[in-house]
Formats: C-alpha cells, structure tokens, sequence
C-alpha cells in the first residue's frame, strides 16, 4: 500500500488510493459442510462436529475473525442452543465459531459458514495432509 501513496505523491496529485477487492469479495465467498458430530456438555453446551478443518478457512484461529454461520437444513428453527462449531482436524484451534446461538441440531445438517469470499481460499493449505474444501465459481445471472 505505500508504494500506491508514494506514486501519488510523486505525480502531486490530489487522489485517494482505493484497494476494493477484498470489499467486492468477502461477502461473497461461503464454507459448505456437515455436521459429523454432536457433542453435549452439562447439557448445555453442545460441540457440534463438521466435516470441514481450519485448513479450509483459517480466519477464524488466526485473529478470531466472526463468520455468521447457519444450519441450512433447519432454517426456521429457534436457536435454542448454545455451540462450539468445531472441524475435524482434531487440533485445539479447529474451531470456526464458539458460543453461538444454534438451532438445536442433528448429524447430517448443512451448515453454512458466511463471509468467507475474501481469503477463505487464498488462505486454505493442505494442513495435516488433508485437502481444502473445493473452489466453485458461480456468474452473476
């Protein structure tokens, strides 16, 4: 970024320097997956198990970004649980979202994890040999 100010400068231009690509992007980008596993703690709390890791979107273990996330499969239920949503790498940090509000939930839900468009891919890696989850491009209509 300060090479594009010291460009600026040098023409003696009165300009603002605008990087709009991660703005375009992030809100775009989504994370597919199944919950494998349900796991319940004193009753009241629940981790529930997806078949994607932190491989696939890092984000949220690296600088605890928020992501929305929501079972597709159970829409208009009531969120009447409190869960961790935990990957399937088995590492302490392979957590994509704790202590949300949840729609009470079964094995084989589809979860949809939001805003991951901006570096959700550009930040996966083949961590613990597993692959990242695949990259599907859809045009605007």
């Amino acid at each position: 970024m300060n090479c594009g100010w010291n460009l600026v400068n040098k023409m003696k231009v009165n300009a603002k320097l605008i990087f709009i690509g991660r703005f375009l992007v992030a809100e775009s980008g989504i994370l597919l997956t199944k919950i494998t596993q349900i796991k319940t703690k004193d009753s009241t709390k629940h981790f529930v198990g997806v078949n994607a890791g932190f491989n696939s979107l890092m984000r949220p273990i690296l600088y605890g970004a928020h992501h929305p996330i929501h079972n597709l499969s159970r829409p208009d239920k009531p969120k009447e649980w409190q869960i961790d949503l935990v990957g399937m790498i088995c590492e302490s940090g392979d957590i994509f979202a704790e202590n949300r509000p949840f729609p009470a939930s079964q094995e084989g839900d589809i979860v949809l994890i939001s805003t991951a468009g901006a570096y959700g891919r550009s930040m996966a890696s083949e961590y613990n040999m597993r692959k990242p989850a695949k990259e599907i491009l859809k045009a605007a209509l």
